[in-house]
């Protein structure tokens, strides 16, 4: 920005002194008016026309600079600090750290990513129509959903987990997080929960197909299902094979047939899985002899008041999808 000189700062004074309007001596001196009414109003205000002394170092950066920062910020949101001063073409005049202060002035914080699954237009429209048809649900019918799904729980789970250490002992072998290359052994489970807290885990093989998921159903569904609530499990293959819909017709199973595609922040389900995965961080690692025992243990453990609460979040779940315009939510 220019900086207009005390000479022709006292010129416009004198001008408007003299009776002559801003837009006048703004034409006369070949200033911007603007620049004619900050002027006047700093001596109005001030009594001098003369700038405040600055302390500390200028910035080598202009406003217009950090406006166009944060717009290629928002424009590429996964570009590093320094991909986004090249853009700018600020990199040469401040350092990385700098930049990355800009965008923390600016509200834009650099933060670990959601992980979400992709979804296609027809999906979104799908989970949009899905949700409206839902949204006059009261609670007295959600409570007659039976939410089902699969987990694969692993002797290592690796959460980010929190440790209190010393400076200097990142890498002590005490504080460190223990993995291996393949993940250690694993388990398929199925399970299914009911809105009073009554649930079922089902240890599952290695690979499920249409025969051994209708056998877990078998298992599992009789303690469960009654004929006034409704079934729900995904769009799995081995869910919806002609056999398994035979299946659950003849077994008189009353079924939500209409669940939308690539949508686990609606199944309910899946917030017990990463509960469930949360307290089995206490014991990590797992040893492989004890690992169902202690999922079972740990799966029936979780209290009945958080089954209940995620029941009463269906209603919420359903709004923020909506206003999502069917994209992801933050459940």
């Amino acid at each position: 920005m220019v900086r207009i000189d005390d000479s022709l700062r006292k010129l416009v004074i004198l001008k408007i002194q003299g009776g002559n309007s801003q837009r006048q001596a703004s034409r006369e001196l070949g200033l911007c008016q603007s620049s004619v009414r900050k002027i006047w109003m700093k001596f109005v205000t001030t009594g001098t026309i003369s700038d405040k002394i600055r302390t500390g170092r200028p910035m080598k950066c202009t406003p217009r600079d950090r406006r166009q920062l944060c717009i290629e910020a928002k424009k590429h949101p996964f570009h590093t600090a320094r991909e986004l001063g090249q853009a700018s073409n600020i990199c040469q005049k401040v350092s990385i750290a700098t930049i990355k202060r800009y965008l923390r002035k600016s509200g834009l914080f650099g933060q670990v990513s959601a992980r979400k699954p992709l979804l296609s237009q027809s999906q979104v429209k799908r989970r949009t129509q899905w949700c409206k048809s839902y949204s006059s649900f009261k609670a007295a019918d959600w409570d007659r959903i039976i939410f089902s799904d699969e987990s694969r729980v692993s002797t290592f789970t690796y959460g980010r987990r929190y440790v209190w250490r010393p400076i200097n002992a990142r890498y002590n072998h005490r504080y460190t997080c223990k993995t291996v290359k393949y993940g250690g052994t694993s388990v398929l489970v199925w399970g299914a929960i009911r809105s009073d807290g009554n649930r079922i885990l089902i240890k599952c093989p290695p690979r499920l197909d249409s025969l051994e998921y209708q056998h877990i159903l078998s298992r599992g569904l009789p303690e469960l299902y009654d004929s006034h609530l409704v079934f729900m499990q995904d769009g799995a293959p081995c869910h919806r094979s002609c056999s398994t819909m035979e299946f659950l017709d003849k077994e008189n199973v009353c079924l939500l047939s209409d669940w939308p595609a690539q949508s686990p922040d609606l199944n309910i389900i899946e917030n017990m899985w990463a509960e469930l995965k949360k307290r089995l961080g206490k014991y990590h690692p797992i040893p492989k002899e004890d690992l169902w025992a202690v999922i079972e243990k740990e799966w029936y453990a979780i209290p009945n008041a958080y089954v209940r609460s995620l029941y009463a979040s269906l209603p919420r779940r359903l709004r923020h999808v909506l206003k999502n315009k069917g994209l992801n939510s933050k459940y």
